[in-house]
């Protein structure tokens, strides 16, 4: 049986700040992993603020696609800025 886990607001602006993290090379994937789950991961990648695809493995790891410079958008960079204060 599959946990399934709760996702909201806050759960997607803490993966968005450590998905922007990872992609200015400050955390490494295995970090990311550990910090975001599956499911807020999906979560985000549903969202307007990045562009990204993401797959779970057999192993229960993930893999995310994203357009590199590009992946986190407008509207996701103005979130950050707002999440920063």
């Amino acid at each position: 049986m599959e946990r399934v886990q709760a996702v909201n607001q806050a759960a997607i602006d803490e993966a968005l700040i450590v998905f922007a993290r990872y992609k200015i090379g400050a955390i490494r994937i295995f970090d990311l992993e550990r910090a975001m789950s599956y499911e807020v991961g999906e979560a985000l990648a549903k969202s307007d603020l990045v562009r990204f695809s993401i797959a779970k493995m057999a192993s229960g790891r993930y893999r995310i696609s994203d357009e590199g410079e590009n992946a986190i958008t407008e509207a996701g960079r103005a979130r950050l800025e707002w999440l920063r204060g």
